[in-house]
């Protein structure tokens, strides 16, 4: 069975060196590819400096052949009211719903920015086309190899499974699926670990549950909607280990030198979000970890647990420790994680379009997710941060989102805000939770004044109205702070450099 386990794991590996040889391959093509945009660019595309940026008219129900643009240009002469869409007869019915329900349908960022004002938080991205060119080449690579996307999470006390496999976009149905045939994933404990893939029609393919230290869980996907399970007793160890190094590089190179895999980085990086910004630890920064690792013999599994991190930057210390309730708090047992609201304005509003990862367009009836929650509002309702945060971007697209703002809530959490008549903010700013960050409107491509909220975990957007939001009840019980005070004096004389 532990041999099994080994193969199964060593498959894993090799689609991970497949998709790296992919990777710089698609790299190698993404330079190549820039040189001739650019040159294309210079070439071939006229500057277009007469359209002032103001508010958009919804372009998805202008009509596009010149029979109709006769007809819009008739038409449109008589729509006077700010963000009216132009009447047909083929859209009245339409827009008699729509302004009671005012909406949008490319809410997704695809278009060109006209106005931005933008900083690097130590998150990477690639460029716009460069991102476009490499979606194009994964996709090709997907025919010949599927490319899955991974995830991992360190229950919790509360979760349930819904909770933990929203942080990847999926819905309740895959759990309640899940649940359904194994009703033992009902009982999920603090502590316990879970690993997951999607496949790239983002369904669940794969799901590893770590039990106990004795007892592993797979799930994996037959068929459609059928998954088999496979229940491992392990006769592994499992070592404590304290690992300490100074950062050459970045720290996750650092880690990786030490024997940590991306999972056990990933749960450090989590741990510390709130308190340091990882991707700008540098040189000279000093780190202890006290980890628990399994063992089979003298080799590591890849499972383990990162159960205390001291990071030393700036001559200052920050430590995150784990308590048995799953969640990490600093040495005095204060919670670490920020709280959240769970709508960004001072007061309740009617929502006139839920999150729906199936919403199809009124005109076209192509599928067109809508990856947030629409507000109905009047336009210049203030718009408020749920969380703490650090303004990643503030922009205006005439041709989608209009006047948007981008807030960044650590290093997990993001949530964007479409549609706004005035931001008031700038990109690089800090805002508390409950601080005005903008008016609601109705730029871009809109039927009506709203606001479009969308919240997102690892770059994925997830129901903001559902979804189980950070630093909910995340404080110690009392009987648990005095443990939890006792493990953290010992871990503190673990980790000191």
């Amino acid at each position: 069975m532990v041999q099994h386990v080994k193969l199964a794991r060593e498959r894993r590996k090799r689609k991970s060196r497949i998709k790296a040889m992919i990777f710089f391959f698609a790299v190698l093509c993404i330079i190549t590819g820039g040189i001739l945009s650019l040159k294309n660019t210079a070439e071939n595309a006229p500057l277009d400096t007469t359209k002032p940026p103001e508010e958009t008219q919804y372009q998805a129900l202008q009509p596009t052949s010149p029979a109709d643009s006769e007809q819009h240009s008739a038409t449109s002469e008589n729509s006077t009211e700010q963000g009216e869409p132009p009447v047909t007869a083929q859209h009245n019915d339409i827009k008699e719903e729509q302004k009671n329900d005012a909406t949008s349908f490319d809410d997704e960022l695809l278009a060109e920015d006209d106005e931005v004002d933008q900083i690097d938080l130590g998150q990477a991205k690639l460029p716009d086309d460069a991102q476009s060119i490499l979606d194009d080449l994964l996709d090709a690579a997907d025919q010949a190899k599927r490319i899955s996307d991974q995830f991992s999470y360190t229950v919790v006390r509360g979760d349930k499974l819904k909770d933990v496999l929203e942080m990847s976009g999926l819905e309740d149905d895959t759990s309640q699926r899940l649940i359904a045939a194994y009703p033992e994933l009902k009982n999920l404990k603090a502590g316990q670990q879970i690993y997951w893939i999607l496949d790239n029609q983002n369904e669940l393919e794969y799901l590893n549950w770590l039990v106990s230290e004795k007892e592993e869980r797979i799930y994996e996907r037959k068929e459609q909607d059928k998954f088999a399970r496979q229940v491992i007793e392990k006769k592994s160890i499992w070592k404590k280990d304290v690992l300490k190094g100074k950062i050459d590089g970045t720290l996750t190179a650092s880690l990786k030198k030490l024997g940590l895999d991306n999972r056990q980085i990933n749960q450090l990086n989590t741990a510390l979000q709130w308190q340091v910004n990882v991707a700008k630890l540098g040189k000279g920064d000093t780190f202890a970890v006290l980890v628990t690792r399994e063992y089979l013999g003298d080799k590591l599994t890849g499972q383990g647990n990162v159960d205390a991190i001291h990071i030393r930057t700036n001559g200052k210390s920050y430590y995150a420790i784990q308590s048995d309730n799953g969640r990490y708090y600093n040495r005095q047992g204060e919670t670490i994680g920020k709280g959240f609201a769970r709508i960004p304005l001072q007061r309740q509003a009617r929502i006139s379009s839920q999150f729906n990862p199936q919403r199809r367009h009124p005109v076209t009836g192509r599928v067109r997710p809508h990856k947030g929650v629409d507000f109905a509002l009047p336009s210049g309702t203030p718009v408020i941060a749920p969380a703490d945060a650090v303004v990643e971007k503030v922009a205006y697209q005439a041709g989608g989102a209009g006047r948007y703002i981008v807030l960044r809530h650590g290093r997990e959490y993001q949530t964007v805000y479409m549609h706004l008549s005035k931001p008031l903010v700038r990109a690089g700013q800090s805002v508390k939770r409950g601080e005005r960050i903008a008016l609601s409107g109705n730029t871009g491509i809109s039927t009506g004044a709203h606001l479009h909220y969308e919240f997102h975990i690892n770059g994925r957007p997830v129901n903001p109205m559902t979804i189980k939001l950070p630093g909910t009840n995340s404080g110690m019980k009392d009987s648990e702070r005095k443990s939890f005070l006792v493990k953290a004096k010992a871990a503190e004389r673990q980790l000191k450099l």
